[in-house]
Formats: structure tokens, C-alpha cells, sequence
């Protein structure tokens, strides 16, 4: 299961906090075919200089540094970003890039770790048009203050899919992926196999609160970990114990006056979750 909103934002705020203005004293490259080679001047180009800030951009996480380079990473569906005090234990078969940075009288070690190697890191100059325009085609943050209910019933009500399939489509939302999108459906009383155009202002009006209110919870319960995801100090999150309807076929529904078991179906080659009942 690929990261989505939450967990990432879990990962970059952690290392935000715990990398800014840092300066990088070495980067090894343990392994560099991930899904992508990972750039070799890498090593050559940061060492010396300082991080400015980390931050989130949909499933992406983004490193600036001093000296107007960026590093692009996306986790993948195993990646995990492990920080250390000092390099004293033995490295992991599945630990692929060692970022060392000085934090006063000690090194801190930043372990990029991923045994399915489907993860990746991206190496530009902020000046390059590659990385100016990496996020062109993608949509709106959902925890942006520009993102209004008005502009998401306009992006919603010109689509002839279905619901579940535009929340899913990076050009409409950031980082809404498949597990928020079926709990944001369920909060919404909105069953995800419904037409985008024909649902009224209102049922797109609550599915944008509670979009906005299931991931903002997810971020405060530290993402889900259903399988992978870790944060930076290697705890899991926990927003698992708050699903209602995500990975729970044949499970009571979660509303109590209603007795009708989750049913899943498939939309787009993704699973979805939804009660029959409470979800029209």
C-alpha cells in the first residue's frame, strides 16, 4: 500500500523538525537501483551545505538545501526513513542511502530503508524545468486554505466518472489515496460507485469536511500503518483503530443502528469499501 496524504506528512513535519538547517556531512550510496537509479552528484554536490526546509507536496516528500538544489523522494510502497543518533549498528541489507548530517557535537544519520525498492529520490536544481514543473499536473492540496468547497464541487460536478475515481485522480486532489478516500465516502454517506455530476452541492459540501476531517485526524494518529509505513523514530501510526469501513469486508457496519455487513468491490483495479445501507 503507496503512502498517501497523512503518512507522508507524518515523515517530512518529523524531519523537518529534526534536519532543518542541519548541515550534510556525507551521503552513502549503499544501493542505487531503486525505481529510479538514485543520482549519484548527489554525493559530490551536498556535502557542506545546509538544509533550508522539508516539506510536503501531494505523495512526495521535498528537501531544499542552501545552495538552490532539491531533493524529491517518494517512499514508495515499503520505504521508510529511519533516523540515528550516530552510524553505530550494523546496516540492513534493505538500507540503501545514508544521509550524515552535524548537529552540533554529534552526527545524526538519516537511513533511507526499502526492501521492495519501489521507492525513489530525485536530484534537481530549483532553477531546472524539471523541477519547476514536476507537480504541474497535479491538483489541489486538500489541507490548503486555497482549497475551497466551491472550486472542489466545480472540479467534482464537471466529471462524468465516478466519485471514488476522481478523489483518486492526483489532478483533482494531492495525496488522497484509496484508504482516506473510502473512509472520507462512508462519513459522506456517499456510495462510491455514484456519478460525480449528479451529486447535489450539499453531498459534495460534507464530503469536502470530511475529507479535510479524516485526514487531519490521520495526521495526529501518525498516518496508517497497515503494513509498512513507519514514522522517523520506527513507530507505526495508528489511525487503523479509527477505519470504518477501509479493509473491513464482511465486518458489522461501524454506524450502530444499522446491521449490514461491508460489502468490497473493485472500481479502477482499487478496492472499495462501503456499506449497501448507509451509503447511497
Amino acid at each position: 500500500i503507496m503512502p498517501e496524504l497523512p503518512e507522508v506528512q507524518t515523515v517530512t513535519s518529523a524531519l523537518n523538525s529534526t534536519i532543518k538547517n542541519l548541515v550534510v556531512k556525507r551521503i552513502e550510496i549503499k544501493r542505487k537501483n531503486l525505481r529510479f537509479n538514485i543520482p549519484s552528484n548527489m554525493k559530490t554536490i551536498l556535502p557542506g551545505r545546509k538544509v533550508v526546509k522539508v516539506y510536503r507536496r501531494a505523495k512526495y516528500g521535498i528537501i531544499n538545501f542552501d545552495n538552490g538544489y532539491s531533493i524529491i523522494f517518494h517512499l514508495g510502497m515499503s520505504g521508510s526513513i529511519v533516523i540515528q543518533n550516530q552510524l553505530d549498528f550494523v546496516l540492513g541489507k534493505h538500507d540503501h542511502i545514508i544521509f550524515e548530517f552535524f548537529d552540533k557535537n554529534k552526527i545524526i544519520s538519516c537511513i533511507y530503508r526499502d526492501p521492495r525498492r519501489f521507492g525513489f529520490f530525485l536530484f534537481y536544481k530549483n532553477s531546472s524545468n524539471k523541477f519547476k514543473n514536476y507537480f504541474n499536473k497535479v491538483g489541489q492540496e486538500p489541507l490548503s486554505s486555497k482549497f475551497s468547497i466551491d472550486k472542489f464541487y466545480k472540479l467534482i460536478n464537471s466529471k462524468n466518472t465516478s466519485i471514488k475515481s476522481a478523489l483518486l485522480d492526483q489532478r483533482v486532489l494531492a495525496g488522497l489515496g484509496n484508504i482516506y478516500a473510502c473512509e472520507s465516502l462512508f462519513l459522506s454517506s456517499i456510495r462510491p460507485t455514484r456519478k460525480c455530476k449528479n451529486l447535489s452541492y450539499n453531498e459534495t459540501k460534507n464530503l469536502y469536511i470530511n475529507i479535510v476531517k479524516v485526514l487531519t485526524k490521520a495526521i495526529d494518529e501518525g498516518g496508517t500503518s497497515l503494513k509498512d509505513h513507519k514514522n522517523i523514530s520506527g513507530e507505526i501510526g495508528y489511525f487503523q483503530n479509527f477505519l470504518s469501513v477501509y479493509d473491513k469486508k464482511g465486518k458489522k457496519c461501524a454506524n450502530k443502528n444499522c446491521n449490514m455487513l461491508i460489502k468490497k468491490i473493485i472500481q479502477n483495479g482499487r478496492s472499495s469499501f462501503f456499506c449497501q445501507k448507509c451509503q447511497k
